[in-house]
């Protein structure tokens, strides 16, 4: 094995447009709000609607399950949970 092998080895590049599946519980980023019970998450180039999640989770992490995911589009939505962490930012 060659060193250049040994050094890729167990490297993988990440798509910027994840498969998600429903009924998958994932943890996100509420970027925004659409309106008063409908937020926002972005993973790479994927838009997650997220119902149930309002202004107040804006810059929260929450727990999300998806409920619907169009691949061919990177688009789905989802159900909020929980709120499981703060703000991304410190100050």
């Amino acid at each position: 094995m060659s060193i250049l092998m040994k050094y890729l080895k167990g490297w993988r590049f990440r798509s910027s447009t994840p498969s998600l599946t429903e009924g998958d519980e994932i943890n996100v980023f509420v970027a925004e709000s659409e309106d008063r019970d409908t937020g926002l998450a972005y993973i790479g180039d994927t838009e997650l609607r997220i119902d149930g999640a309002g202004p107040e989770t804006v810059e929260k992490r929450v727990r999300v399950r998806v409920t619907e995911f169009d691949a061919s589009d990177a688009t789905g939505r989802g159900e909020f949970l929980e709120v499981v962490g703060g703000s991304s930012y410190t100050g």
